[in-house]
């Protein structure tokens, strides 16, 4: 249900558009749950990652890190070599 126009929430909305112009990530935040500006420059070095490299960023990680091939293939070398870490 929404609220009438003056007792709205602003909200805070953030996107990431690769050089083809696409929506590659969006966030929209109400106001009282806050940005994390560290999360969105992870976005941008995981897309840029991928742009150079043509892998996949897994979670939790990090520029410098390995990517992973976006296959089942991938997956499961990538999870055989870094089971320990996850």
């Amino acid at each position: 249900m929404l609220k009438p126009r003056m007792e709205r929430s602003h909200i805070a909305v953030h996107y990431l558009i690769d050089k083809e112009g696409i929506v590659r990530h969006q966030v929209v935040n109400d106001l009282p749950l806050g940005r994390n500006i560290d999360e969105m420059l992870w976005m941008i070095d995981a897309l840029q990652f991928n742009e150079t490299h043509g892998e996949i960023c897994p979670a939790g990680w990090k520029e410098g890190d390995a990517g992973m091939k976006g296959t089942l293939e991938g997956v499961a070398d990538y999870l055989a070599g870094h089971a320990e870490g996850l």
